[in-house]
């Protein structure tokens, strides 16, 4: 790549960037109350919030490390883009039932929400509260590293100081506005990992013809080396579960649709919405954007086996790098925007995980304790935690290789086990009771220390599954025996609002 092409992608990248500064320095003057600057609640049409939702789901790990594993291991991870339709589904199984929360009562994070449910109970808001900031704070520290040490890399500059050009611009106009800008400027992050998108699906049909081209290449083109780098093909490639194994091939198909519905970042826009009515549009406008993205990360890994199948690239020394490698071979007009999307799925996830923990440190864990806080003081105290957690995240994700890997697989399996028993089975389920509800926590919080532990050891778990298969069925299991034998938040004890949001 060229000084004069990396000038220029450095120029739009970084023209996205003061966008998204200017955005959040917009919307701070609608960030005046607790339920706004902390939820957004309320404030925004289905396509915002639609795209928001979506920029905060499809983070860096899909753009770049989606085509990574397609190239490496074959077909199992396209099964990856049906979490496209996880989005529609957690909107018809959650979103009514969440958004109908919000009208019960005042709500400007998930702790409002699991206050309402199970009457306030500030076990289970204390224990989901640190196990989300866990989740979140490994999300956010994997985000900023694949950010910094990407256009470290582009500039030539040290990571540390490339990251605290991007993040330290972020932690700003975060802190300035909260999620009222968050959901703004992922909006429009999102909405250029979209343009990135059907430029790349374009370009991949031009460049290889579609997919019976590439298909049999992939299943007929051998061996290809170029000097010690070597890419063997096969017809395995094609196969359902590619060259993975099966059981691990089917936890990538089966987490990401199931782990949708849980995440965070779908959760807390469902009452960022500021129409109940409009549900169903949210649920579409997420859905198609996904789709686009997602179909991106495919088409890209398969573009790549074509290029090196057929000669016209080197084998990949790093399967990582495959959706730059066919950015390049493209061209400047692909270079451009795809760099940007990989930037733009960065910041909008970390922007969400970096207000989410800022606000769990300083209005959730507080009211679980016992502690009540103005609203304005929340926020105050928020601004400042925001940049504290900002600059400390920076710090710790590039300079903790080994840990910042761990964590990164690590946060989508946490906040499922906080968020499933508190929100899947206790807004669809009126028999969860608090006791249960509580117990399921605990074991989660303590399977997944535990699992960090072990994966830092090397640890492999039975039946190769991934860890959090094993911790997500464990707090789900226990919340159900235990709902079975206790009556907390549930028959009379429940709140008649509550019941009749369950019910919808």
């Amino acid at each position: 790549m060229t000084t004069s092409i990396k000038a220029l992608i450095t120029l739009f990248s970084f023209g996205m960037i003061v966008i998204s500064f200017l955005i959040g320095w917009w919307a701070k003057k609608k960030a005046t109350t607790a339920q706004a600057y902390f939820g957004g609640t309320g404030l925004f049409g289905p396509f915002i919030v639609g795209f928001s939702t979506m920029a905060g789901v499809a983070s860096a790990f899909a753009l770049v490390g989606v085509p990574g594993i397609i190239y490496s291991t074959g077909n199992a991870m396209t099964f990856w883009m049906l979490s496209s339709g996880a989005f529609s589904m957690a909107y018809i199984i959650l979103g009514k039932k969440v958004r109908g929360m919000a009208e019960l009562g005042p709500v400007a994070s998930l702790g409002d929400i699991s206050d309402l449910r199970f009457n306030n109970n500030r076990g289970i808001k204390a224990i989901m509260s640190i196990i989300l900031f866990i989740g979140c704070i490994a999300y956010l520290a994997s985000q900023i590293k694949a950010g910094s040490e990407l256009f470290g890399h582009l500039l030539g500059l040290n990571p540390i100081l490339a990251g605290f050009l991007i993040f330290g611009v972020l932690t700003i106009y975060t802190a300035l506005s909260g999620e009222v800008g968050g959901v703004l400027t992922q909006a429009f992050q999102g909405l250029v990992m979209v343009i990135a998108g059907l430029i790349m699906i374009f370009a991949f049909y031009r460049v290889t013809g579609g997919f019976g081209a590439v298909l049999e290449v992939a299943s007929t083109a051998g061996t290809v080396t170029n000097g010690d780098i070597t890419k063997e093909f096969s017809s395995s490639f094609l196969d359902a579960w590619g060259i993975m194994p099966g059981s691990v091939a089917m936890t990538w198909m089966l987490i990401p649709i199931l782990g949708t519905v849980g995440q965070p970042q779908v959760l807390t826009r469902m009452y960022a919405l500021k129409d109940p009515k409009d549900m169903p549009k949210l649920g579409l406008y997420a859905s198609l954007s996904h789709m686009i993205v997602g179909f991106m990360a495919v088409v890209v890994a398969y573009g790549v086996l074509f290029l090196v199948g057929k000669g016209l690239i080197s084998p990949l020394a790093n399967a990582d790098t495959a959706i730059f490698a066919f950015a390049d071979y493209l061209g400047l007009y692909a270079q451009l925007f795809v760099y940007a999307a990989i930037l733009a799925a960065a910041m909008s996830s970390a922007s969400m995980f970096l207000s989410i923990s800022a606000g769990i440190i300083s209005r959730d864990l507080p009211s679980a304790l016992g502690f009540e806080i103005p609203p304005e003081k929340q926020i105050r105290n928020s601004k400042i935690t925001i940049f504290v957690l900002g600059i400390l995240s920076i710090l710790f994700s590039l300079t903790s290789d080994s840990m910042v890997a761990i964590l990164g697989t690590f946060g989508w399996g946490t906040l499922m086990s906080a968020t499933f028993p508190v929100f899947i089975i206790g807004l669809l389920w009126d028999r969860a009771s608090s006791e249960g509800v509580l117990c399921g926590l605990i074991v989660s919080l303590v399977l997944n220390i535990t699992s960090l532990i072990l994966e830092r050891r090397g640890f492999s778990w039975p039946g190769g599954m991934p860890w959090y298969v094993n911790v997500i069925t464990a707090a789900i299991l226990v919340t159900v025996v235990v709902s079975l034998f206790t009556k907390g938040s549930t028959g009379e004890d429940l709140d008649e609002g509550v019941r009749m949001v369950i019910d919808l």
